[in-house]
């Protein structure tokens, strides 16, 4: 990296939108602009937006943008050479980040924005077959991300492309690998919940910011009903919010030429990409991920520290379920503080820009205390692929960000592939279950993964016998015996007789 090429965060921008008429907002486009400009203003340069050579636009999930995305330079007054989009996946705020230092260290870029915005509140609410399913052949630009499917044929026929169909999955699985009852794990699950509800409760930007406690979090209600067990509705990620941010990325050469203060720069100092075994169904258990194992020893690494170093933590939290993994992948003390910003069931989730939300906030911590060092952690729909950055206030020595591609895919290299049976008859071992529940909170049916005893893996349902379905919720089902049979009506396995 030649002198003067160091890559510097100088600006943020945030807005959150409770209102529902349109005559204030609802559009992200508006809102990407109106952030943008926030975070010129923020690092005392607004003149320099007409003059960005970089854009990056995280994929915006609550419109069906096409061409209207220039609409964000044009409210600008920049002509970006460098113009790109995204697919879905919530690690593409911290992957356009590196992206971007990437770009001006090389000396193809000297500044740059990333923005995101989401308006479902205002607009109509998520529609999961929509979200689902993109069209990417239908997108006129340059796109940053995985455009492979998330989910086999035969995952969506169980509804396993649904996020929230797919982490109780991984949270029954983990409850039973750490020896946890039931009722202890909803009880903990609930206290570290109450933990991000708190920091929610202080942020300027979030959704909700009535700071729950646990037991209000944990306890099943009208209007907390069980969406997916073990998760009632305020454990879920909530993406009906309107939100937006914004993040400017100058050269260390551009920021001495505009006077931009040293108290004012924050600067990334490490970022990986690993992708899991890609789908759900060929993991090699659900309580654990080496893809993110992988992840953060490549993040500590490249910045030169440990976990020891770290100060302020951004976790993902779209699940519970999903901090927990990455706590005791880490072997975090219970006491750490796992977010900055509050959470996706508090702060809010917007799309897939939730991290660029907590990218900015770990901005403004550094600058009040740039000794100290954040990690941000986020992850594409079901645990499929983890980005991890680690930020400072104090320059580095120099510019180390390596290349992923030398070993974003070891780790679905190096492990075996699971072989998923379609049709089953007979009798397996229950390896982890979900039980989801319809709008009166009443359980609707169940979903099993079993294995047989050469480790092959079965999906199976049950929407029929409710109280073996309800049982599952009392007493722990996994490890147990289960009945399974196909079903050629419906195309399905179905599960009975739980032993």
């Amino acid at each position: 990296m030649a002198s003067g090429r160091m890559p510097v965060l100088v600006g943020v921008g945030q807005l959150v939108n409770h209102s529902k008429d349109p005559a204030l907002g609802g559009d992200p486009v508006e809102y990407m602009v109106a952030c943008a400009k926030r975070a010129g203003h923020d690092a005392h340069i607004p003149h320099i937006l007409p003059k960005i050579d970089s854009l990056g636009i995280i994929q915006v999930m609550s419109r069906d943008y096409t061409h209207e995305l220039k609409g964000v330079a044009g409210g600008l007054g920049a002509h970006p050479r460098d113009f790109v989009y995204t697919t879905t996946g919530a690690t593409i705020p911290q992957i356009l980040t590196a992206r971007l230092c990437r770009r001006i260290a090389r000396g193809q870029s000297e500044a740059g924005l990333i923005c995101g915005a989401e308006a479902f509140y205002s607009g109509q609410k998520p529609d999961w077959e929509k979200l689902t399913t993109p069209r990417y052949d239908q997108i006129p630009y340059p796109l940053v991300g995985d455009v492979r499917d998330h989910a086999t044929d035969l995952e969506r026929r169980y509804g396993l492309h649904v996020p929230s169909n797919v982490y109780p999955l991984f949270a029954n699985a983990f409850r039973k690998a750490r020896g946890l009852s039931l009722e202890a794990y909803i009880r903990n699950t609930a206290l570290l919940c109450e933990t991000f509800s708190q920091v929610a409760r202080d942020q300027e930007y979030a959704w909700f910011r009535d700071g729950k406690k646990a037991p209000e979090i944990a306890t099943v209600t009208q209007s907390n009903r069980m969406i997916n067990y073990p998760f009632t509705k305020y454990m879920n990620a909530i993406m009906n919010v309107d939100q937006a941010a914004a993040l400017l990325i100058v050269s260390e050469d551009k920021a001495d030429s505009l006077h931009i203060p040293e108290e004012r720069r924050v600067y990334l100092l490490g970022s990986s990409e690993v992708y899991e075994k890609w789908y759900v169904s060929d993991r090699i258990n659900y309580h654990a991920s080496p893809g993110l194992e992988l992840a953060f020893e490549k993040v500590f690494e490249e910045a030169r520290t440990g976990r020891e170093g770290i100060h302020y933590w951004e976790l993902y939290s779209c699940f519970p379920v999903a901090v927990q993994i990455a706590m005791e992948t880490l072997s975090l003390p219970e006491k750490t503080v796992p977010t900055v910003i509050g959470g996706l069931p508090y702060f809010g989730g917007p799309g897939n820009h939730y991290a660029l939300h907590a990218i900015c906030e770990m901005v403004r911590l550094l600058r009040e205390r740039p000794e100290r060092r954040g990690l941000v952690e986020c992850l594409s729909w079901h645990m499929h692929k983890f980005a991890v950055g680690i930020y400072s206030g104090v320059r580095p020595e120099g510019f180390h960000l390596g290349d992923p591609e030398e070993y974003a895919h070891d780790v679905e290299k190096g492990l075996p592939q699971r072989r998923v049976l379609e049709q089953g008859e007979g009798v397996y071992t229950l390896e982890t279950y979900s039980v989801s529940y319809d709008q009166e909170g009443r359980p609707r049916s169940g979903l099993v993964v079993a294995n047989t005893g050469e480790g092959d893996r079965i999906y199976a349902v049950n929407g029929r016998d409710m109280s073996l379905v309800t049982a599952m919720t009392t007493e722990e089902p996994i490890g147990k015996r289960v009945r399974i049979s196909y079903d050629p009506l419906s195309g399905l396995n179905r599960f009975s007789d739980l032993w």
